[in-house]
């Protein structure tokens, strides 16, 4: 834990000029080059009778002028800074103070104050933060990179866990086992179907909606892992 941060300032966490940079910039320079040398390498591909996806390459090598090229290359850049919009409505600024943590993902903010907050930990590439009931009090995607969050965090005085400090009270989702009440059974097969249709919001809702019913939940790759929720 850290020294006495009471009268520090707080800590904004956000993406670094580089990270930022890249960011902005790198899907639409990323569009602008794949405009230009997807009809080169489509091209051979058709030279040399590439058996796969024959008719794609044909297509892709008739963007054969400039102009062609110039447009293919602006609705690219189009999409990527579509892109590196989303990037940054998804994301999160989080700003660390020894008295409370405030998170800010487009225009929305979440507050916590410190006795709210009793584990922090990053999931892959997720912030997450439980209270003492180990419900979840924030997941999101941080701008800032793991070490400086944890640093951070660490120096203010919260509780960072290297690991979610519940992963062996985790099981594999399995529908009509009879492990769960008939209620939380239902949320969780509706939140297989958000989670299909990678409506991402409500997922979140019936996330919140399984909280309320005792169990906490997270996601392995396509799968749902419960547990009970558990006082510390």
């Amino acid at each position: 834990m850290g020294g006495d941060t009471s009268g520090r300032e707080p800590t904004v966490l956000a993406f670094s000029p580089a990270g930022r940079l890249l960011v902005l910039l790198g899907p639409a320079v990323a569009g602008v080059v794949l405009a230009v040398l997807a009809p080169i390498l489509a091209r051979w591909l058709v030279d040399v009778h590439f058996p796969v996806l024959g008719v794609v390459w044909r297509v892709v090598a008739s963007v054969d002028t400039w102009w062609k090229v110039a447009v293919q290359a602006a609705i690219l850049a189009v999409l990527g800074a579509l892109a590196s919009v989303e990037i940054v409505r998804r994301s999160t600024r989080v700003t660390v103070g020894a008295g409370e943590v405030r998170l800010e993902t487009g225009d929305r903010v979440v507050a916590l104050t410190r006795p709210q907050i009793d584990f922090v930990f990053m999931d892959g590439s997720f912030l997450v933060i439980l209270d003492r009931e180990s419900r979840q009090l924030f997941h999101g995607e941080p701008q800032a990179e793991s070490g400086p969050l944890e640093r951070t965090f660490t120096e203010y005085g919260y509780p960072w866990s290297d690991e979610d400090p519940f992963t062996g009270l985790y099981q594999p989702w399995v529908p009509e086992t009879g492990l769960l009440p008939v209620a939380v059974e239902a949320v969780l097969s509706a939140r297989a179907v958000a989670l299909r249709k990678k409506a991402a919001r409500e997922a979140a809702e019936l996330r919140d909606s399984l909280e309320k019913l005792g169990y906490a939940v997270r996601d392995d790759g396509g799968r749902q892992l419960w547990r009970p929720l558990v006082r510390s």
